[in-house]
């Protein structure tokens, strides 16, 4: 989670306060600080406050409804940066200039706001894991903001930028890029193995499985999950008497035929993939979807719906 850094939200007050600091310091970069590899800094800007987390947690605001930001929480590595840029340049000219770059790299462009001031600050005045940021973004004007996403097989790529006038002439913007990948495990192992599969169905009749990943919104499992699905087939291969039906969940966003059709396929993608990379025989694996109808957490919230989204193995009985 993040933790509160007093210089980055005291350099974000400054941000949207339009507070003036000494020409010296305001042709420097933050000590310490750096460009996104994959997203610069719109030419002529400086870095005011800068965060890095190898891994962590951020929520963006990803939608609005009844007037107020909805917020997603994603996970990966993450980047926060301020820049301050040069003044006569527009907000609207800086976001353009984002909004084409990210459009030309392949990101779909999910949420804008460019033409009502008010509306735009509400996607970047919320608090985020605890760590309270622009309480005084009212008093700059001309906001402009936008979320964005690159799919990737790896791990989905999240970007939001906002930037406004910070009460003067001079344009800010705030950078901020989650690559969702997985936390590097070196120091604490928690992975399920063959064995504890095994286990969890001799004592309760199917086991829960969290290791296998698919693209937003699609049946495509993403390399990540390829240890998971290697202790599977290991699972069957040891156990020449199971037959299992592997059956897909989902969380409860979205319509309930969409779901089921979603759980569906990602089941059959995991019976395909057994079958294919691993040799198992597709009549020793039965593939289900259930939707969102057999919910172990409240959808109410992220790790609620996170918990819900998994793919669960269950022992069948001999016909």
């Amino acid at each position: 989670m993040f933790k509160k850094n007093i210089l980055f939200f005291a350099a974000l007050i400054f941000v949207f306060t339009g507070a003036v600091s000494s020409p010296a310091l305001a042709e420097k970069d933050v000590e310490g600080s750096k460009d996104h590899p994959m997203v610069s800094r719109f030419e002529g800007s400086v870095i005011k406050a800068y965060e890095f987390f190898s891994y962590d947690r951020l929520k963006l605001a990803t939608g609005m409804e009844e007037g107020e930001a909805e917020k997603t929480a994603f996970e990966g590595e993450v980047t926060r940066i301020v820049y301050k840029g040069p003044e006569g340049r527009s907000s609207l000219e800086i976001y353009r200039n984002y909004q084409m770059a990210l459009k030309d790299a392949g990101f779909e462009i999910l949420q804008e706001c460019i033409d009502d001031h008010q509306k735009c600050m509400k996607f970047a005045h919320f608090q985020i894991d605890g760590f309270k940021y622009g309480e005084k973004a009212g008093m700059g004007k001309d906001a402009r903001y936008l979320f964005a996403k690159l799919d990737d097989s790896k791990g989905d790529i999240l970007v939001s930028v906002h930037t406004a006038l910070g009460g003067g002439p001079t344009p800010y913007t705030l950078l901020q890029v989650v690559e969702e990948k997985p936390m590097d495990t070196g120091k604490v192992q928690v992975d399920i193995d063959a064995e504890a599969m095994a286990e969890d169905i001799a004592e309760k009749g199917s086991v829960r499985v969290y290791g296998i990943h698919f693209d937003t919104d699609k049946a495509t499992i993403k390399e990540k999950s390829e240890s998971t699905l290697a202790e599977i087939a290991a699972l069957v291969k040891q156990k020449p008497d199971f037959r299992l039906g592997v059956v897909g969940h989902t969380d409860a966003v979205g319509g309930m035929e969409y779901n089921m059709n979603l759980s569906r396929k990602r089941a059959q993608a995991v019976v395909d993939f057994l079958s294919s990379e691993h040799g198992i025989s597709e009549d020793r694996l039965t593939p289900h979807g259930v939707g969102p109808l057999a919910p172990v957490a409240s959808n109410e919230d992220e790790d609620g719906r996170a918990r819900n989204r998994r793919v669960e193995l269950v022992k069948m009985l001999e016909q």
